[in-house]
């Protein structure tokens, strides 16, 4: 299986995906998802599930990686640019947005794609996807935790895709 992404130039993704863009919500976190298609998963694949994340949080968040976008029961292999914040063919758990790192942004404003603003330098991001057996039974807002422990047994396939995206600048 492999995942690629018209959203990526010279292994950055562009600066509409992020905080370097224009759509950005009420408290501050963009909304513009990142798009991605998925080829050669497995024939009997029922749905993907997708986690998408930055480890070189680390440092802002003093231990751990900054959660972008949990999504489940996708059954397309085509995710659209901005699909995030008028999606009904897949659910969407919440995001690093909703969590004391920030001021706690409120669920249902984070259960959808929350972009990308590396504060200190450039970051890698992590795009994961994982092709299942079944579809979940997640609803909006679910957490990371729920979603690895729903996807076990299950995993068929998984592959992952990296880029950057440039420093935010305020």
């Amino acid at each position: 299986m492999k995942i690629t992404s018209t959203g990526i130039e010279n292994g950055y993704y562009k600066p509409i995906y992020g905080g370097n863009g224009d759509l950005i919500n009420e408290n501050g976190m963009p909304t513009y998802s990142i798009p991605f298609t998925i080829h050669e998963a497995p024939t009997d694949t029922v749905s993907f599930a997708a986690i998408f994340y930055d480890l070189d949080a680390y440092e802002v968040t003093q231990g751990f990686p900054w959660i972008h976008w949990t999504l489940a029961n996708l059954t397309t292999t085509d995710v659209l640019e901005n699909t995030s914040q008028q999606a009904t063919d897949f659910v969407q758990g919440v995001n690093t947005w909703h969590s004391p790192v920030t001021d706690h942004q409120p669920a249902e404003l984070s259960a959808h794609y929350g972009g990308m603003t590396p504060p200190n330098r450039d970051h890698n991001y992590t795009l994961k996807v994982y092709a299942l057996d079944t579809t979940l039974a997640l609803t909006d807002g679910f957490y990371l935790n729920q979603l690895t422990d729903a996807i076990k047994g299950h995993i068929l396939d998984s592959s992952i895709l990296e880029a950057q995206y440039k420093q935010f600048k305020h």
